[in-house]
């Protein structure tokens, strides 16, 4: 329908010039619809070459199984004749220049690869010429030569040809309206390199409406010329005496400006709503971000109870606006602030050990929580700690003053003492100043009974006390024995008494020991206490080994609180050394831990930035840092890395 309402000649002259053989092939083929038109010239170092009619006939057949002006197409009709000289079984590499036209009679739109060329005239003057594939036209277009083009040396040297192996990238135009008496032409190296364009201009710009005497006038000037070495030239005209205009064009139009002004309203709409809705989303979005950053300050003012009600709104507002990423961190924030808020109530009413336990898991919240809180935790915990230790050094003294340890209980007494004037705990002070009083007392007591039988028989009574105390000490009635030595130390007049005295005194203390570790050793309670100690100890030991500080803590702890109950001082004073030592050991794996985050955030930010030298050094240093931390998912995003920087790299040295 198209060719039947459009008059288009053709006309074309292809020899061999100098040449055994024509290296040259033109063909067209005119559809209903479509019409193609191929001009190539083959690349050889022989004599003869097959490369440009193999071009020519897949580039026609191809249009012809599926006709088609699309950029698309043209590329690939482009891509896959490159792939058949390729694949092509002859003794030589088949290449050529080549140049397709692609026209539905009203536009046009060319491909090209090479230096076979294309010019256009419109009115009797030139409107459009295609651009040689070639390294000559690179370096006049740079500035980097002045030569002529048609002289340039490297003008045969093309970085786009067929029958090339690698990145074969041919050129496609945009489509070109076609008017009455518009004139294509397509010639050969043969022409251009003897036949100055303005001379080729001179041609079609005086041309009627035949392109046979344009083509024969072209040939007569270029064989005037007389060259030594004339290669095969071929030089094809096209003439569009009229071009295809459809008679549906005015309605079509009317229709697409009815349909244009619909859309136009039915986006303007659109657009409207989708504006509003996304700036109430925004806004929201802002709001959020502003809670948000109230979290965070309020955080970091310690001012928990005012974070906690911003925090539970930003949580509510990132779950209506499904934000997951906000919500996971206003959730782990929120775990966070209820933890020390929970922990200091616990603190304050006194309940230290639960307090501690609290703090804990608060701080391991904050490891998760981008170690929000983390100072103020560690400070909570020291000081709860602080607490703690008034409360066993208390409890210590009560069990050496129950046991009659006087000088023992008072020394436990004056550390309380002292340690809860250091933590201002006025009321635990008070209890271990009560508590030494009582040792006062007693001693005063014990002074008094001392001095009122020293009134009576003192060395008859010596002798008896000592005698008796000797008698009850056998019997094993240890609280006769030292009231009985004591009475006889009260009756002491002289050193040598009172250190026998003294001996007999920690004879019954020590017998009154070791029957009390042998009745422990019996107990069934004792032993079951004892073992649980133990386990705790060795979990603690445990999570130790396994870096788990946290864990180990907590564990030591456990096992200290149950040493001491069971008179285990020696093992509790150990859990407490462990304890202290997995303290220092949690911080020094997060001070690495921020150090291998802080150098992996380095080498993201090169990257970025693409320093890729100083980006993969830093990459290597935080992979190296956390392959010490035994952090496997930690080192293989630090490997994917490196390589994706390593290949960067190496694509920006190639395209340098």
């Amino acid at each position: 329908m198209r060719k039947s309402n459009s008059i288009f000649k053709t006309a074309f002259i292809s020899e061999s010039g100098a040449e055994l053989t024509n290296n040259d092939y033109f063909a067209f083929v005119e559809l209903d619809d479509f019409a193609c038109y191929v001009l190539a010239s083959g690349i050889t170092d022989f004599k003869s070459s097959i490369a440009a009619q193999e071009a020519v006939e897949h580039l026609i057949l191809s249009f012809e199984e599926k006709p088609s002006m699309a950029k698309t197409s043209l590329r690939q009709y482009m891509i896959e004749t490159n792939q058949r000289l390729l694949n092509a079984n002859t003794s030589q590499r088949l290449k050529a220049s080549v140049i397709m036209i692609a026209t539905d009679y009203e536009k046009f739109r060319y491909a090209a690869a090479g230096n076979v060329r294309l010019r256009m005239y419109r009115q009797g003057r030139f409107i459009l010429q295609s651009d040689d594939m070639s390294l000559a036209k690179d370096l006049i277009d740079s500035g980097k030569s002045d030569t002529l083009l048609d002289k340039h040396e490297e003008r045969h040297n093309l970085y786009a040809y067929l029958g090339k192996k690698d990145y074969f990238q041919p050129f496609v135009s945009k489509r070109y309206k076609l008017m009455d008496a518009d004139i294509i032409a397509l010639y050969s190296q043969g022409l251009w390199e003897n036949v100055d364009e303005q001379e080729i201009d001179e041609v079609f710009t005086e041309a009627k409406d035949e392109p046979r005497e344009s083509v024969d006038l072209l040939e007569e000037l270029l064989l005037s010329r007389q060259p030594n070495d004339l290669k095969s030239y071929t030089i094809a005209a096209i003439f569009v005496n009229k071009s295809y205009r459809d008679p549906e064009r005015e309605r079509k139009r009317l229709r697409m400006i009815k349909i244009a002004i619909i859309a136009f309203i039915l986006i303007i709409l659109v657009g409207l709503i989708i504006w509003y809705l996304n700036y109430r989303h925004q806004k929201q979005i802002e709001e959020l971000n502003d809670i948000m950053d109230d979290v965070k300050k309020y955080m970091l003012a310690e001012n928990y109870p005012r974070a906690q009600e911003s925090c539970q709104d930003a949580l509510k507002r990132a779950e209506s606006l499904d934000r997951e990423t906000d919500e996971q961190h206003m959730r782990n924030y929120l775990l966070i602030i209820d933890s020390i808020i929970k922990a200091d109530e616990l603190s304050e009413s006194k309940h230290y050990n639960t307090a501690y336990d609290v703090y804990l898991t608060a701080l391991n919240y904050s490891r998760k929580g981008d170690n929000m809180g983390y100072d103020y935790i560690q400070r909570r915990l020291s000081r709860v700690e602080e607490h703690i230790g008034v409360e066993d050094f208390i409890e210590l003294g009560d069990k050496h003053f129950d046991a009659g340890e006087l000088d023992e209980a008072e020394q436990e007494y004056l550390k309380a003492k002292d340690k809860a004037a250091a933590v201002r705990d006025p009321e635990r002070k008070a209890e271990a100043m009560a508590a030494l009083d009582k040792i006062y007392d007693k001693r005063a007591k014990m002074r008094e009974d001392a001095e009122k039988r020293m009134n009576e028989n003192r060395q008859s009574a010596l002798a008896d006390a000592l005698r008796k105390g000797d008698e009850l000490l056998a019997e094993g009635n240890f609280d006769g024995a030292r009231d009985a030595y004591l009475s006889a130390r009260a009756l002491a007049n002289d050193s040598a008494e009172r250190q026998e005295t003294s001996a007999n005194l920690e004879k019954v203390i020590e017998a009154k020991r070791e029957k009390q570790q042998a009745d422990l050793q019996d107990d069934e309670e004792y032993l079951r206490q004892l073992n649980n100690a133990i386990q705790y100890a060795n979990k603690g030991d445990e999570a130790f080994t396994a870096k788990d500080y946290v864990s180990a803590q907590m564990y030591y702890q456990t096992a200290r609180e149950k040493f001491t109950a069971i008179y285990k001082i020696d093992e509790s004073n150990s859990m407490k050394d462990k304890y202290d030592l997995a303290g220092v050991k949690l911080s020094e794996i997060l001070n690495q831990r921020r150090e291998a985050e802080n150098t992996e955030q380095r080498a993201r930010e090169l990257y970025n930035d693409r320093n890729f030298s100083a980006a993969k050094q830093m990459a290597n240093q935080a992979k190296q840092l956390f392959s010490k931390m035994d952090m496997k998912g930690k080192v293989e995003e630090m490997e994917i890395l490196i390589e994706q920087i390593t290949t960067d790299a190496i694509i920006a040295d190639n395209l340098k």
